[in-house]
């Protein structure tokens, strides 16, 4: 429970320390004081965000501590978990510098705000009008219903092993988005591969298709030309040979005078037989050299093929188009399609899913025992605090597909007169309605909760008279099991408290500061009466005050 806060630089506090009962702790005082700052303050040590602009003095950092005695086994737990020293007295504090750096510490042990605010959790509930939707919420209400049913272990493990099937769930579906991707992809690479390895790539293939396409778009005039070089070699009357043969008759005559010539007659000779040995070959070639229009045909097709694929792939060339094939090859066989691993998680899945609903079903079945027990006791007591004819209905539906709450739907509906039609708490309850609805429910979780400390601001919003009696003898009795702090504008709560703490404005060295005091017995008759009447204390009031306190 809360034993002492400090507070120091926040808000219109400079400093102040207020030490706690460890039953009912209230706090009462003028419009505007500041009442609830202490609260908001004391939200900083439980993990809320805050930012420089609260600073008190913008040049000094705001400190705020808070001691707590008593703490739980759970509480105990997680200071060991997160390796936190366990000490006679839990101390929290978080500092604000100026410029808006925020540091916490828990046991003077630097912690993350995070860390922070779950330690926080475990150690207050505080209620505001604000926080009174929060029951329209299905999480509180089951978190109502497994309170009642202590089960709320039990609730917490199915959480853990729910959110365990859910991250698989999500693995599993993110593996089969993947497994659809590469079943695509490979049909693609597969595609690209087949349509490069059929049609059989060779080296240098396209040179030689375009020499040969080259040698057919010209063939006329390259038998042409054949002709009429065989004419000039062999064929005609002043062909090569011819002109060669008259050479060499001319030499064989002057050899008999002149011996030197015989060298050069045979050397001629030798020209001659070659020349005319390539006249032959000309004339063969000529004669084999002859349109081909469908092998031309075919040439054409093959090239446009090879272009085609060549400006697809980028590749500049016939080897390079066969290594985009090589490495079309090797990225194919290199794709897992994770068949094997998808029909394993499935597996497991439906094991995971079986065994959940066999837990939520035992959950829901505990849920559905302690509705009428909600119903016939708030109804009770919404009666106690001033609402005779309001009533709760819950209505309930099991849902097909489990989620992190299980399989139940909740809905509380209700009617705040007689004769009313149920609707949605949240459409037709007013601020006060709500308030007091919180307040009844709380009250009867008490025994269960684990919350030591809980802390009431605007709880009595709308109230007063018997009804402000009634609200009062239920945060009294409340405090019997927990610690209880309220902060309040009715003397009748007032009046409850164990301790009583008066706020107030005071103007010091030209600033308004907020100034808070413990009261005595008489000081408290007095703070009553004058919310009884007024500024002006009436004897009527005190006595009035008095019978309150007695």
């Amino acid at each position: 429970m809360l034993r002492k806060l400090s507070i120091s630089n926040y808000a219109i506090i400079d400093h102040l320390e207020l030490e706690f009962s460890d039953k009912l702790t209230v706090i009462t005082g003028e419009t505007g004081a500041g009442k609830s700052i202490a609260i908001e303050a004391l939200s900083l040590v439980l993990g809320d965000r805050a930012e420089a602009a609260v600073l008190y003095d913008k040049q000094k950092k705001c400190i705020v501590e808070a001691a707590f005695a008593g703490i739980s086994d759970d509480v105990k737990q997680y200071l060991t978990m997160n390796d936190l020293d366990i000490e006679e007295q839990l101390m929290l504090r978080r500092e604000l510098s100026p410029t808006g750096k925020s540091r916490a510490f828990i046991n003077d042990t630097p912690v993350t705000l995070l860390m922070m605010k779950s330690l926080g959790d475990q150690l207050v509930d505080t209620h505001n009008q604000l926080q009174s939707h929060e029951l329209t919420t299905t999480q509180f209400q089951l978190a109502l219903l497994d309170s009642l049913a202590g089960q709320e272990e039990d609730v917490a493990q199915f959480r853990i092993r729910y959110k365990s099937y859910y991250e698989n769930l999500i693995r599993r579906d993110a593996l089969r988005e993947q497994h659809l991707r590469e079943v695509q992809e490979l049909d693609y690479l597969n595609f690209q591969y087949n349509e490069l390895s059929s049609i059989s790539l060779v080296e240098r293939e396209d040179e030689m298709l375009e020499q040969e396409q080259k040698q057919l778009e010209h063939i006329e005039e390259i038998k042409k030309n054949f002709c009429s070089a065989s004419e000039l070699m062999s064929n005609s009357e002043y062909s090569i040979t011819q002109q060669l043969k008259q050479v060499v008759a001319l030499l064989n005559a002057t050899k008999k005078y002149y011996e030197r010539a015989e060298e050069l007659i045979q050397r001629l000779e030798s020209a001659r037989i070659e020349l005319t040995d390539i006249g032959d070959e000309i004339e063969n070639q000529q004669q084999g050299l002859n349109p081909e229009p469908e092998r031309l045909n075919q040439i054409h097709s093959r090239l446009d093929v090879i272009y085609k694929l060549q400006k697809k792939h980028r590749a500049g060339s016939i080897p390079e188009l066969i290594q985009i094939m090589k490495n079309l090859e090797a990225s194919v066989q290199s794709i897992s399609l994770h068949n094997e691993e998808l029909e394993v998680m499935d597996k497991n899945l439906a094991l995971e899913i079986e065994e959940l609903t066999v837990i939520t079903e035992k959950i829901s079945f505990q849920r559905k025992k302690q509705i009428p027990i909600v119903t016939q006791s708030v109804n009770k007591m919404l009666k106690a605090v001033g609402m005779p004819h309001a009533e709760i209905k819950i209505e309930h539906e099991p849902s097909k597909k489990i989620n992190a709450f299980g399989i139940d739907q909740m809905q509380f509906l209700f009617s705040s007169n007689k004769g009313s039609a149920f609707q949605e708490t949240r459409k037709i309850a007013s601020g006060g309605e709500l308030s007091r609805l919180m307040l009844c429910m709380k009250s009867l979780i008490a025994s269960s909760s684990s919350l030591p400390t809980l802390i009431f601001d605007e709880i009595d919003t709308g109230i007063s008279g018997e009804t402000a009696m009634k609200v009062s003898a239920i945060l009294k009795e409340l405090s019997t099991k927990h610690q209880v702090i309220c902060i309040t504008h009715l003397p009748q709560i007032a009046a409850k408290g164990d301790v009583h703490y008066f706020v107030y404005k005071e103007n010091l060295k030209g600033r308004t500061q907020t100034q808070v005091r413990s009261l005595d017995k008489q000081e408290k008759i007095k703070a009553i009466a004058q919310m009884i009447s007024g500024e002006k204390i009436t004897a009527a009031a005190l006595q009035n005050a008095t019978e309150l306190l007695n």
